[in-house]
Order: structure tokens, then C-alpha cells, then sequence
């Protein structure tokens, strides 16, 4: 992902999510680097979709409009399958960062512990590993 995708990125995930205290502003997160690894597993056309669409951010100067200026020309590009996609993959990319779970109360590590401790207790056989 070039500088100015990576902008346009961290600029969509901040109107997306819009986070406000406590939660952390984009730059305080992993949402830009999660989202580019994401990105690298994605088939290639869909990889491809995806940054053309950031790329449009970006040659429209996405960073640089405020909040609200950005929600509207989201709000104009939405039938757009790609926009939808960037949209929800921007909004998971900032939600799954450990530091905003925290704050929304969320342990992922605890609901790991619990999901081990719970296939100990019944055996690590459930109907879906079975067939």
C-alpha cells in the first residue's frame, strides 16, 4: 500500500468508525497495518478493486476533507460494490484492534481461554468436527 492509499485508509476507517473518547484515534491503533495484511491475503482482482478505490481516495484528496465531507462522498459511492467492501473491511480493521476491544470491554485472549477450557470439559469432538 503506498502513502497516500495508507492515508486515504487511515482518513475512511476515521469516518467510518468515527471514534470518539475512549476510544483511540486511528493513528493509536493497528487498523492501517491490519487492514494491509488483510488486503495481502484478498484475491488478487479483489486486491485490486480495493486499492483502485483507495486510489480514487486518494486522487480526490480524501485525507484532507473533514468528518463530515468524507461520510457524504461515502454516502454518494455506496451502490459501488468495492466502496461497500472498503467500508466494512475500514470498520473491522479498527474494531479488531486490541486496544479498542479493551475499551468496548472485550478480552480476546479470555474468550480463547474459555472456548479451550469449554472443548476440554466435552471433549475436543463437537458435531461439526465429527463428519
Amino acid at each position: 500500500m503506498t502513502a497516500r492509499e495508507a492515508a486515504a485508509l487511515a482518513a475512511l476507517i476515521d469516518a467510518v468508525a468515527a471514534p470518539r473518547p475512549p476510544l483511540p484515534p486511528v493513528g493509536e491503533t493497528d487498523a492501517v497495518a491490519a487492514f494491509d495484511r488483510w488486503l495481502a491475503y484478498a484475491p488478487r482482482l479483489n486486491r485490486a478493486a480495493l486499492r483502485a478505490v483507495l486510489t480514487g481516495l486518494a486522487a480526490a484528496r480524501y485525507a484532507r476533507r473533514g468528518r463530515d465531507a468524507r461520510l457524504a462522498l461515502l454516502r454518494r459511492v455506496r451502490p459501488c460494490a468495492a466502496a461497500e467492501a472498503l467500508r466494512a473491511a475500514a470498520a473491522v480493521s479498527y474494531y479488531g484492534d486490541a486496544g479498542v476491544l479493551a475499551v468496548l470491554g472485550h478480552d480476546p485472549a479470555a474468550r480463547v481461554r474459555e472456548a479451550r477450557a469449554a472443548r476440554s470439559r466435552h471433549g475436543a469432538a463437537t458435531a461439526w468436527t465429527r463428519a
